[in-house]
């Protein structure tokens, strides 16, 4: 067991890429939107690129201002990724992009994990994202959460210290009194860095790792988890 002190009341955990297949559902949404272009021809390749490529823009607008909800800057970001590519999109590409990320599988070991730690933490999702984007990944996920705090609620998105803060006070609770385990560096080691808050990277992808934003602890997956935080 990792020694933590104080004794965390609540865990929190990033979503997209943490705990569900975020990655995989881009793909499967830039391969849909892809293959009416090229009438299934297209690659592994074009579509790991292109869905890089989103992802980025995305993260790139989350930081611009004035805030805007993440549906908005899904669209946007795919209006933008598409023309660069040399296609104009559609609102049939913008409709099979959010009809996939509504609803996001757990990666496999997941709720196993989150049923264990249930059992002696409060468990809280900080996400960049909507309310309404992402109650169907929330379901998916079938472990209960006890808090889901969202870029909408905030009006802020990681790395901005505002969501942290708005869900420490959400849920009662300090930054001391919580450990934060999240897949993203510049949206979730970063902030965790500059506050001062406990976390767990997990590094799902092989990332090099910023030497800036050093966490306390580096896991694969979430199955080591409740070993690292409950009394054995």
């Amino acid at each position: 067991m990792l020694k933590l002190d104080p004794i965390p009341k609540v865990i929190t955990f990033d979503c997209y890429g943490t705990l569900v297949q975020w990655h995989d559902a881009v793909r499967r949404a830039v391969r849909a939107i892809l293959s009416r272009r090229l009438r299934g021809n297209e690659t592994d390749e074009q579509v790991t690129a292109l869905a890089d490529r989103l992802r980025e823009a995305a993260v790139e607008r989350q930081q611009r201002s004035p805030f805007c909800n993440y549906k908005a800057v899904l669209q946007s970001s795919l209006n933008e990724v598409l023309r660069d590519a040399g296609y104009s999109a559609t609102s049939d590409d913008q409709e099979t992009l959010l009809s996939i990320l509504r609803w996001i599988a757990p990666h496999p070991e997941v709720p196993a994990a989150l049923a264990r730690l249930r059992e002696r933490y409060r468990l809280a999702v900080i996400s960049n994202t909507d309310d309404e984007l992402i109650t169907g990944t929330i379901a998916a996920i079938g472990t209960p959460l006890d808090y889901v705090v969202t870029a909408q609620q905030a009006r802020a998105y990681k790395p901005d210290h505002q969501l942290f803060l708005h869900a420490y006070a959400v849920m009662g609770v300090t930054k001391d009194e919580t450990i934060h385990v999240g897949m993203g560096q510049f949206t979730d080691l970063k902030v965790c860095h500059e506050l001062g808050i406990g976390s767990v990277w997990i590094d799902r992808i092989g990332e090099p790792l910023n030497p800036d934003w050093v966490p306390d602890v580096v896991l694969d997956d979430l199955s080591g988890l409740p070993e690292l935080l409950l009394p054995s």
